[in-house]
């Protein structure tokens, strides 16, 4: 399965990042108990530059991993529902301190599965790499946004 890895720092300290973090996932929580969050996927070169992109709903899953020597992660996976053009993504998603102790880092890491089954694995060479690359860093930036307190609409 091909890998996926992006990073962004939060403008929050380390405790703060880890409680905002913990309210970000029990936000996607619905009355059913089932997590659900809109990836988005922005288009690039798109024309007039008003701003177009993909978004699918995905069912994402979370849990708490805390291992002595490892930073603090989640465990993280998300399946996209209906058509499948997003692929499905199993990693970890972990808070880190900086060397200025009001920031923290946010790293995702893992693997994902391309859509379209066989067929993927040609989709991925030619554009799917760039979609789960562009959809991990939108999910960064929205839960960056979430835990600093300005989430936009």
């Amino acid at each position: 399965m091909p890998r996926l890895y992006d990073r962004t720092l939060v403008d929050r300290p380390l405790a703060q990042t880890q409680q905002g973090l913990e309210r970000f996932f029990a936000s996607l929580r619905g009355g059913s108990g089932v997590a659900r969050f809109r990836l988005r996927v922005p288009m690039e070169g798109a024309p007039h530059g008003y701003g177009i992109s993909l978004d699918r709903d995905v069912r994402i899953e979370v849990r708490r991993r805390r291992e002595p020597g490892l930073p603090d992660a989640i465990e993280i996976s998300w399946r996209p529902e209906g058509m499948l053009v997003f692929p499905s993504f199993e990693g970890t998603l972990a808070i880190c301190s900086e060397s200025d102790r009001n920031v923290s880092r946010l790293e995702l890491e893992g693997s994902y599965t391309p859509p379209f089954g066989v067929a993927g694995m040609l989709f991925d060479a030619a554009i799917g790499h760039r979609i789960a690359q562009a959809t991990a860093r939108e999910f960064l930036k929205d839960v960056k946004n979430a835990i600093e307190g300005t989430v936009s609409s």
